[in-house]
C-alpha cells in the first residue's frame, strides 16, 4: 500500500501560494500517478491544520468564515479523492492540528463530508484506529485539552486503544506535532516525549507522521528503530526557504520501503518536483548483511527485520557459534510446536529436514539434497564420518549438489536444480571443534530456512553416532547466501495431493461425485504457494468434468455446471502465466504475487461451489 502524507494545508490564510492551491493539487496528482502503479491502495493522511484560523486584522475570525473555510478545504480534498480513485483504491483521514482544534463542530462536519468512515467528535478529540491490512493506524488529537500552543497528547487514552489492539501487528501514529523539537525557539513539541517514546517500544509501533514542523525530516529512535516521519506544508505561503511539498510512503504491511520527500519549486523548469527518498539516509552502510550470534532463534529474528526493511537481501552471510547442545536446545525450543501447515496436513521441520537429507527422494517431495550426496554406494553423511576421521582438516570434504553441467540442463527447466550449492566441514587444530559452512544461491527465509538450519542439525546429529562417529563439542556455523527473500505460504517443494495421486482415481473421485473429498484435495493445494506450477492434477479435475457432464443422461444428475467449468479454465489460464513469470525472473514480483492471490482466489471460488453442489445434491437425495 501506500501513504500520501499532507499536512498544514492552511486554507483561507491571508498570504496566498504560488502557484495556486488548485494547481498544485492538479500538479501533485500527476506526481502520484506518475510514482504510484495503478489499482494501488492509497491512505491520505492530512496532519492537522486544516485551515488557518489566525486573527483576520485585530478580530477572532468570525464562525461564519470558519465554516465558509472548512468548505473550501472540503472541496479541495473532494478533488484531490475525484482525480485519484479512478486510478486507485483511495482512503482519506485526519487528525485535528492546532488550528483546527478551537473549532471543534465545524472540523467534525468537514471530516464527515471527506471520510467514508462516521467519526465522533470525541474520537477525533481524542484517538481512534483505522485498520488497514495487517496493520493499524492510530490518528492522535496532540492538542488534547484544547491546548493550541503546544503538544499534548492523552496518553491513558492512546494506552486504552493500543491494548484493544493485537500486539504482533503493526501500528503507525498519526499525529500533527513532531515528538522532537527541531529548532531552538520551538516550543511546540510534544511534552513528556519520553512517556511517549515508551509506548512506541512496548506497542511494537512502525512509525510516526506528522506536520506542524514546515519541512521535512525524518529521524529513527528506540531499540525498534521507530521512523518519525514529519512533511512540510502541503501549501508553502511565503516562505522563501521551504516549499509546499508531501510525503509519498510505500509501506508494505511490516515496514517503510520508501519515504520519497516531494518538494515543488514554482521555477523548477520541465519538471518542477524535487523528489527525495528519505530512507537513503538510514540505507546508507546500515544493512550490512551479516548477522553474528550463539543463537538461531535470535539471528533469524534479525533477518527477518532486515527483510522487512528491504526485500531480497543480497550477499547475505550468518555466522552460530556454541556448542553443539547449545546449538540444538535452542533450534528445538524455538521451534517447538511450529511447522509448515498445508491444508489439513501439517509438517514438523525436524522432520522435513529428515526427509531433505534421505538417500532417495521421498515421494512427498519433488526433490530433495541427501540423493545428490550419495555416490559410489556411499551416502553423504557416511562421506563425511569417513572423511572427518581420516583428514578432518581437508578442503575436500564437500557435499555438492550440481556442476556446470546440471546449471546448463536447469536452464530449460527440464531438471531441478536446488538452491542449495554445497555444505562444507572441516575441524582446525583445536580440538572438540567443528565448522560447517552451508552455501545457496537463493534462501527463502520464512519457512526453508528452518528447514536448512534443521537439515545441519541433523547432519551434525548422524555423524557424532554410530560407526566411525565423529566426536565435537562446539559447533560452527557460516550460511551464505547470494539472494534472500520471503515467500509467504511457501510449499517448500512438497507435492500436492492432488498432483501425486493416479489420475484414475482422480477421475473416479469426479465421476462418482465424490466432491468433499475433491474440495480437501484442492484445499491442500490452495494452501501451498509452489514455485513449481504443477497443474497435471487440476487440468486432471477439469477434463474428467467435462467427460462426467457429456456422459450424463436425462435423469442423471450433472454435478459440474459450466460456471465451475469456467472457473477451471482461467484457473488453469493464470498457472499457465505465473509459469511464464517463474522462466523469465526468480525475484518475487508485484506481478507473481497478483497470480498467486488469483489462483487462491480462484480455488476458493471452485471449492466454495463444489460445496454448495455438494450440498444440493445431499438435500436432493434426503428428500
Amino acid at each position: 500500500m501506500y501513504i500520501i502524507q499532507m499536512a498544514d494545508l492552511h486554507i483561507g490564510s491571508a498570504t496566498k501560494t504560488v502557484p495556486s492551491e488548485k494547481e498544485l493539487v492538479e500538479k501533485s496528482i500527476e506526481l502520484i500517478k506518475k510514482w504510484i502503479p495503478k489499482e494501488s491502495e492509497l491512505l491520505l493522511c492530512l496532519c492537522g491544520d486544516i485551515i488557518d484560523s489566525k486573527k483576520n486584522g485585530d478580530k477572532e475570525i468570525s464562525g461564519d468564515e470558519v465554516k465558509k473555510r472548512y468548505g473550501e478545504a472540503a472541496e479541495l480534498i473532494g478533488r484531490y479523492r475525484h482525480l485519484l480513485e479512478d486510478n486507485y483504491k483511495v482512503s482519506i483521514k485526519f487528525c485535528l492540528g492546532n488550528h483546527d482544534v478551537t473549532h471543534g463542530a465545524e472540523f467534525h462536519e468537514f471530516v464527515k463530508k471527506t471520510d467514508t468512515h462516521e467519526l465522533s467528535l470525541t474520537q477525533l478529540k481524542g484517538c481512534y484506529t483505522y485498520e488497514c491490512g495487517n496493520s493499524y493506524f492510530l490518528f492522535i488529537n496532540s492538542c488534547a485539552g484544547d491546548q493550541h500552543t503546544k503538544g499534548i497528547i492523552s496518553y491513558d487514552a492512546l494506552e486504552r486503544e493500543l491494548k484493544n489492539l493485537p500486539r504482533e501487528n503493526r501500528k503507525i501514529l498519526v499525529l500533527h506535532h513532531t515528538i522532537m523539537s527541531m529548532y531552538e525557539n520551538d516550543d511546540s513539541s510534544i511534552r513528556d516525549a519520553a512517556r511517549l517514546v515508551g509506548i512506541l517500544e512496548r506497542h511494537r509501533v512502525e512509525g510516526v507522521l506528522h506536520g506542524h514542523i514546515h519541512g521535512r525530516e525524518i529521524l529513527s529512535i528506540g531499540k525498534n528503530q521507530c521512523k518519525l516521519i514529519g512533511t512540510g506544508a502541503l501549501f508553502s505561503r511565503g516562505n522563501t526557504n521551504i516549499n509546499s511539498q508531501l510525503n509519498i510512503i510505500e509501506y508494505n504491511g511490516n515496514s517503510f520501503v520508501k519515504v520519497l520527500n516531494c518538494r515543488y519549486n514554482a521555477d523548477g523548469g520541465n519538471d518542477p518536483w524535487d523528489v527525495r527518498d528519505l530512507m537513503d539516509d538510514f540505507m546508507d552502510g546500515s544493512c550490512e548483511n551479516y548477522l553474528k550470534g550463539d543463537s538461531f532463534q535470535k539471528i533469524y529474528r534479525e533477518l527477518l527485520e532486515k527483510l522487512n526493511m528491504e526485500t531480497p537481501l543480497y550477499h547475505v552471510d550468518i555466522q552460530i557459534e556454541n556448542d553443539y547442545e547449545t546449538f540444538r536446545k535452542d533450534l528445538e525450543d524455538y521451534l517447538d510446536g511450529d511447522g509448515l501447515q498445508i491444508g489439513g496436513k501439517k509438517y514438523d521441520y525436524f522432520k522435513l529436514a529428515e526427509m531433505w537429507e534421505q538417500e532417495s527422494v521421498p515421494d512427498e517431495l519433488y526433490f530433495n539434497h541427501g540423493s545428490y550426496f550419495k555416490t559410489d554406494g556411499i551416502t553423504g553423511i557416511d562421506f563425511v564420518k569417513d572423511q572427518l576421521n581420516k583428514k578432518p582438516t581437508s578442503n575436500r570434504i564437500v557435499l555438492p549438489t550440481y556442476n556446470m553441467e546440471k546449471v546448463v540442463q536447469s536452464l530449460d527447466d527440464s531438471i531441478y536444480l536446488p538452491s542449495l550449492e554445497h555444505i562444507q566441514f572441516g575441524r582446525t587444530q583445536k580440538k572438540g571443534e567443528l565448522f560447517v559452512h552451508m552455501c545457496f544461491r537463493a534462501l527463502e527465509a520464512s519457512r526453508f530456512f528452518k528447514i536448512n538450519i534443521c537439515e545441519i542439525a541433523y547432519i551434525l546429529g548422524e555423524i557424532r553416532k554410530g560407526k566411525n562417529a565423529v566426536d565435537f563439542e562446539k559447533v560452527k556455523i557460516i550460511i551464505s547466501a547470494f539472494r534472500v527473500q520471503v515467500k509467504d505460504h511457501f510449499n517448500c517443494f512438497l507435492k500436492a495431493e492432488i498432483d501425486k495421486i493416479d489420475p484414475s482415481y482422480l477421475d473416479a473421485k469426479v465421476s462418482h461425485g465424490k466432491i468433499g473429498e475433491l474440495c480437501e484435495l484442492l484445499r491442500e493445494k490452495k494452501d501451498g504457494v509452489e514455485t513449481i506450477t504443477k497443474v497435471d492434477g487440476i487440468r486432471t479435475v477439469y477434463k474428467a468434468m467435462k467427460a462426467s457432464n457429456a456422459e450424463a443422461g436425462k435423469n442423471a444428475p450433472i454435478y459440474y455446471g459450466e460456471e465451475m467449468l469456467h472457473m477451471f479454465e482461467e484457473l488453469l489460464e493464470v498457472y499457465r502465466n505465473l509459469d511464464d513469470i517463474h522462466r523469465r525472473s526468480s525475484v518475487t514480483s508485484t506481478e507473481e504475487k497478483e497470480c498467486e492471490k488469483a489462483i487462491e482466489r480462484l480455488l476458493g471460488e471452485v471449492i466454495g461451489e463444489l460445496e454448495k453442489t455438494d450440498a444440493k445434491r445431499k438435500k436432493e437425495e434426503s428428500d
